[in-house]
């Protein structure tokens, strides 16, 4: 069983890589075109396999360096304040009014692209979108340092790797399984969802992007206070 703040960090970084409305929507879209469950299934896998590549790649390429194991102290505060002051720089940025003009169009382009794309397309659309984004690097390199100074076995890490994959999987899942529920009748609800996700959704992005800045900018906080307190 995963010792509980290992489970509750891992949950939490997943959800901030999962809670992604442009890639939701994306998924809800797939869902209203030819084979929606086989295309879909491509997109998802490229996610899957793009987030798992990249929690693997932090660990294995962490651990050949002597800062890997250090990340528990100051390294992983460093890492936390940095990953706060981007996701609340993002999160600010984000509610700007000038952001939804610009991410509006840039969505409407890449959705305008969907029905043209095959399954292979798709399963290189799915890992770009899940690498593209530079918030997640800060999650993945989190996670992977959570695995380096809490290592314990290979079995370990790949139970707690599997989880986090999962999770970064969860949201984005919500739509096929609406979809299979359903019985493929909901055509027209994922529609208006896609629409109000692509036009509407700036601000969601923003909270929770300020609210992962504020949960990674208390944790640094601690953490320096255990180095400062255990110095003293």
């Amino acid at each position: 069983m995963l010792p509980f703040h290992w489970l509750t960090q891992t949950v939490a970084l997943g959800l901030g890589i999962s809670f992604s409305p442009l890639n939701i929507a994306l998924v809800a879209l797939l869902l209203l075109g030819r084979s929606p469950l086989r295309r879909c299934a491509a997109y998802l896998t490229g996610w899957v396999l793009a987030n798992g590549a990249a929690l693997g790649t932090v660990v294995l390429v962490g651990s050949r360096f002597s800062w890997a194991m250090h990340l528990g102290s100051r390294g992983q505060v460093l890492m936390d304040l940095i990953g706060a002051g981007a996701l609340m720089a993002r999160g600010l940025f984000q509610l700007t009014p000038a952001v939804a003009m610009g991410e509006e169009s840039w969505a409407l382009q890449l959705m305008g692209q969907l029905p043209e794309l095959d399954w292979l397309p798709l399963l290189g659309l799915g890992a770009g979108c899940a690498l593209v984004s530079p918030e997640n690097l800060v999650f993945y390199a989190k996670e992977g340092g959570m695995l380096l100074t809490n290592h314990t076995s290979l079995l370990g890490d790949l139970e707690v790797g599997a989880v986090f994959v999962a999770v970064t999987t969860s949201l984005l899942l919500l739509p096929p399984l609406a979809w299979l529920l359903s019985g493929g009748s909901l055509r027209q609800p994922l529609s208006r969802l896609n629409d109000w996700l692509v036009h509407r959704a700036e601000w969601l992005v923003g909270v929770f992007a300020l609210l992962l800045g504020v949960y990674l900018g208390w944790q640094g906080i601690a953490g320096l206070h255990a180095i400062t307190g255990g110095a003293g």
